[in-house]
């Protein structure tokens, strides 16, 4: 049983050797948010274009026609005071999933769903950049440049330090490592795989970014003068923002050693941060021409949105990347065999 034990906690010692950044970029699907229309009759059009590649829910909810239980149950109803706006709520993994009010013109939409530093970040994280680091610039011109000027040097000392995990494996290279290689450590792009980091800067009264700086702080309430470092990687997720005053130079390299580290939790929810609101067809940028099959999550993990677990579903045998099995499977059965059977005579001798 001691045998049996030890082997099992080695087998859970083994990590992907993938970085968190990129598997977060190439297998973390984004949480949705939704975006709730509130109006008195029909919608106007313009308030009611959203375009696809959104991580985003959309619906209409006509006051006129939903009655006093059913206005009861909209969360943040009663933050309304005029019609028409707009009720943005987080994802149900956010700690704080109070939704955001938004005025109901069509100018505030587009502020919703994209803004200029969005595609800034989108791009350079479908560059290669492994963390975007986002600057959000206070009143207080001093400590935005002292805090500016830390991160940047920070940064390239880490970019020279740290170095990419043993043992990940191009996509190109699938057919020429061998068969006993884990898809886990199989990167699924043709995106350059590198230790960089790229600092993006954002004034904190920018018209344009407003809804996104309310999304990017959680609407948290932030002194005014204070700059925001907050580092955004995969498919625009954050640990969350840090005030400028309070971070180090160890504060920011143990954020970047995590990040660029082997992914030892490959389950998204068992890492912390939360996901933004992009658009961007991510999925698109990310294929690479090799199709696997994830491993399944274990079902005693609950569901964010449903009291039942996922039902698994079968896999597309014809589009699935096959791999014999592995001497470290083998090795497993042959282990568990011999344990079992081990009982057994013993059970059998007493």
């Amino acid at each position: 049983m001691k045998l049996f034990l030890f082997f099992i906690l080695s087998i859970q010692t083994f990590a992907c050797q993938v970085p968190v950044f990129r598997y977060a970029l190439e297998r973390w699907q984004a949480d949705s948010f939704r975006l709730q229309l509130i109006t008195t009759g029909e919608a106007p059009p313009e308030l009611t274009g959203i375009p696809d590649h959104l991580n985003l829910e959309f619906e209409i909810l006509d006051l006129e026609k939903l009655s006093p239980n059913q206005k009861f149950a909209v969360v943040g109803l009663e933050k309304i005071t005029e019609v028409p706006s707009f009720l943005l709520h987080p994802p149900e993994s956010w700690e704080d999933a109070e939704p955001l009010v938004f005025q109901g013109t069509e100018a505030s939409l587009k502020n919703i769903l994209d803004s200029p530093l969005r595609q800034r970040i989108k791009n350079d994280l479908l560059e290669g950049e492994s963390t975007v680091w986002v600057l959000v610039e206070g009143s207080d011109e001093a400590a935005n440049e002292a805090t500016f000027q830390q991160l940047e040097e920070t940064l390239k000392i880490a970019q020279s330090q740290i170095t990419i995990p043993e043992g990940v494996i191009q996509a190109d290279q699938v057919g020429k490592v061998g068969d006993d290689i884990s898809l886990d450590d199989v990167l699924r792009s043709t995106i350059p795989l590198k230790i960089s980091f790229k600092i993006e800067r954002v004034k904190r009264h920018d018209p344009a970014e407003q809804a996104f700086l309310r999304i990017l702080t959680a609407n948290r309430r932030i002194p005014p003068a204070e700059p925001l470092v907050v580092p955004i990687f995969g498919r625009g997720r954050t640990p969350g923002p840090l005030l400028g005053s309070s971070i180090t130079p160890d504060t920011i390299l143990t954020a970047c050693e995590y990040l660029c580290g082997a992914c030892s939790c490959q389950v998204k929810s068992g890492n912390p941060g939360y996901d933004l609101l992009f658009q961007a067809n991510w999925q698109e940028k990310l294929q690479s021409g090799l199709v696997v099959i994830d491993k399944q999550l274990p079902t005693v993990l609950p569901s964010l949105n449903d009291e039942t677990p996922p039902q698994l579903s079968e896999p597309n045998l014809h589009d699935t990347y096959h791999l014999s099995p592995t001497p470290i499977l083998i090795a497993t059965l042959i282990i568990l065999s011999l344990i079992i059977g081990s009982v057994l005579l013993l059970k059998k001798s007493s």
